[in-house]
């Protein structure tokens, strides 16, 4: 990609007037790919319409899930806010295999042992279609997130305390899912 990018005058040029230090480089790839995702914009969702008043926005078995979503399925202690997300770093166990961290996470920036295996929260707009799922793509389906979920993560020594068995059955797996689905929106950059 670099290679690419750098090979071509007016992505130099772009890139010359977009960073101090004017370089085609990683960093500054990462840093113009953050700039244009923060510029994404996602709203009038099916969720977005029923809470501006269209009883008809969402259906009996999305409201359904939304129930478990703000109750028995504890999402919302994660997934909070207009946006969905806490912003902050959790440990669900994704990153736990074999007995062990395959990613320390969060900690590789702070050091600290509270932060061993935390990933940030996303938000879950869109996320019907944003799979494959989690920090490192490991689920593939949101029906397996929810599976993931429903079995309390992967239990591990730095769990965040709040992940834990769900046990919820099919049906109210599938409300969930109808929820989940209802926060896709109109996609618009600006």
């Amino acid at each position: 990609m670099l290679q690419r990018l750098g090979g071509k005058p007016e992505y130099r040029e772009r890139f010359a007037a977009a960073f101090p230090d004017g370089e085609v480089s990683a960093p500054n790839l990462a840093r113009a790919i953050a700039s244009y995702v923060r510029t994404l914009r996602s709203g009038d969702s099916p969720f977005d319409r029923f809470f501006a008043g269209d009883s008809t926005a969402l259906s009996t078995e999305a409201r359904d899930g939304f129930r478990l979503f703000v109750g028995r399925a504890r999402c919302s202690l994660c997934h909070a806010g207009p946006t969905l997300t806490d912003q902050s770093f959790h440990n669900t166990g994704v990153a736990w295999r074999d007995g062990m961290l395959a990613d320390s996470g969060r900690a590789a920036v702070t050091g600290t042992r509270d932060a061993l295996g935390a990933f940030k929260t996303p938000s879950l707009r869109n996320v019907a279609r944003t799979a494959p799922y989690m920090h490192d793509g490991s689920v593939a389906t949101l029906e397996e997130v929810l599976v993931f979920y429903n079995d309390g993560g992967n239990p591990n020594p730095y769990q965040d305390p709040d992940i834990r068995a769900l046990n919820l059955d099919a049906s109210e797996r599938s409300a969930l899912l109808a929820f989940l689905r209802s926060l896709s929106g109109k996609v618009t950059a600006g």
